[in-house]
């Protein structure tokens, strides 16, 4: 049991140097000799543990995945039922939520997907992941009047509006686009919210 704890352990470390070597190198220069000298291990060693760098590739976005997804739950198990949807809205367009070497990452496997479609797959991956648990959080706190059709675009809208905010904060414009994007998310969310509200 523990040799199978220390495995884990180590495919970690070998995915997590993976991806700050394709932020800091790019991936297309993250080579499996780098990511295993920055691990301290050897190639052989690296390849028992990956033995393609596709291996990598898709195991660096179901990390990113983790990331995001772990951190909205953990965001949300914190806070009162009744303003979990309001408070996921201000979560998705906060700061804390967003992590600027795992955006960078992403924006990486972005633009090679936009010519590779193994790599279009992995973002597309990543992209779902997040949705998936942006849903269960507005499930769990939605009306049950309002209809799963609407529940899943909300969350689509609102994953489209917090990725954009990213690129205009990554470019420096000024926070009044993250508050913007922000507002027009809780917008959305008030508009569905008084759309299906119980008459009288």
């Amino acid at each position: 049991m523990g040799r199978k704890n220390k495995s884990a352990e180590k495919r970690e470390q070998i995915v997590a140097a993976f991806c700050d070597c394709a932020v800091d190198l790019g991936i297309e220069k993250a080579s499996m000799g780098e990511v295993a000298a920055r691990v301290g291990i050897d190639r052989s060693t690296m390849h028992y543990y990956f033995k393609t760098r596709e291996q990598l590739v898709i195991e660096a976005a179901k990390y990113i995945t983790r990331f995001y997804t772990e951190r909205i739950a953990a965001t949300m198990a914190t806070l009162d039922p009744r303003n979990k949807s309001h408070a996921l809205v201000e979560s998705l367009f906060s700061a804390a939520v967003h992590d600027e070497r795992k955006s960078s990452l992403l924006d990486e496997l972005g633009a090679l997907g936009n010519r590779e479609p193994f790599f279009r797959e992995q973002v597309k991956s990543v992209y779902s992941g997040i949705e998936t648990e942006v849903s269960r959080v507005l499930d769990e706190t939605l009306p049950a009047a309002i209809p799963p059709k609407e529940r899943r675009l909300l969350a689509q809208a609102l994953m489209q509006l917090s990725e954009g905010v990213t690129v205009f904060v990554a470019l420096d414009f000024n926070r009044t686009w993250r508050l913007a994007a922000r507002q027009a998310g809780l917008q959305l969310l008030d508009n569905l919210l008084t759309k299906y509200a119980p008459e009288g």
